[in-house]
């Protein structure tokens, strides 16, 4: 829920203008939820790692509230992943449609993907986006 509401004219534009929003959200959150995997996996300080972003432009209303979260190993649901995957297609198909290149949101896309297909999809979204990124690596896949 926003604090605050939006005229966005005709429609569909106020479908647009969610869709929006949800692409920068979902690559926001997965961005800030694989660093943070990534800075644990790399045994740094997961509680540093949360108050070097906060400090600057980084820091916004979602990191404040996600970040907290990843470290407390606080999984309760907030965005189910199937429910994000959903979201993730409809931003697809309507970018697709309007010949917006996507290649972020088609990597989310790919991840939210398999992660409900390893039958995560109930789970929260921040809990798995690494989930595809252990499964190329033991297909072999390196970056």
């Amino acid at each position: 829920m926003c604090r605050e509401t939006f005229v966005c004219r005709a429609a569909p534009n106020a479908l647009l203008m969610k869709l929006s929003v949800n692409l920068f959200l979902i690559t926001l959150v997965t961005g800030l939820s694989e660093a943070y995997h990534f800075a644990d996996r790399n045994g740094l300080d997961r509680r540093l790692f949360l108050d070097v972003p906060d400090a600057g432009p980084m820091a916004s209303g979602v990191s404040r509230m996600k970040a907290p979260k990843l470290y407390a190993r606080d999984f309760a649901v907030q965005a189910a992943a199937h429910d994000v995957l959903k979201n993730n297609r409809l931003i697809a198909e309507a970018a697709r449609k309007a010949g917006v290149a996507s290649p972020l949101l088609e990597v989310c896309h790919a991840l939210f993907k398999e992660t409900v297909t390893l039958g995560y999809g109930h789970d929260d979204a921040r809990r798995w986006p690494q989930c595809s990124v252990w499964t190329w690596c033991r297909r072999g896949w390196r970056h």
